[in-house]
């Protein structure tokens, strides 16, 4: 076989198997926030107090991108979003 059909092969393996563990611990994330939630209103309250945090975060983010682009950009990279 080509060594290039290999390597193509391999970098399309690699990228499946990324997206498909982020996916599983996705969901292990979001089972674990349910599980929290019902446990007591203290967390629910907390859960929801870094929802909307993250929301505001995003929005803001959102509107710096129309002022500075590359601010906005290197903030997305920091932070993760």
């Amino acid at each position: 076989m080509n060594k290039k059909y290999i390597k193509e092969n391999k970098s399309l393996i690699k990228e499946f198997l990324g997206a498909l563990i982020k996916a599983v611990a996705k969901r292990q994330a979001n089972k674990l926030v349910k599980d929290l939630r019902k446990q007591s209103p203290e967390n629910a309250k907390a859960i929801d107090d870094m929802h909307k945090l993250a929301s505001s975060i995003n929005q803001r983010i959102k509107n710096l991108e129309k002022t500075d682009p590359a601010k906005a950009k290197i903030l997305k990279q920091q932070i993760g979003f």
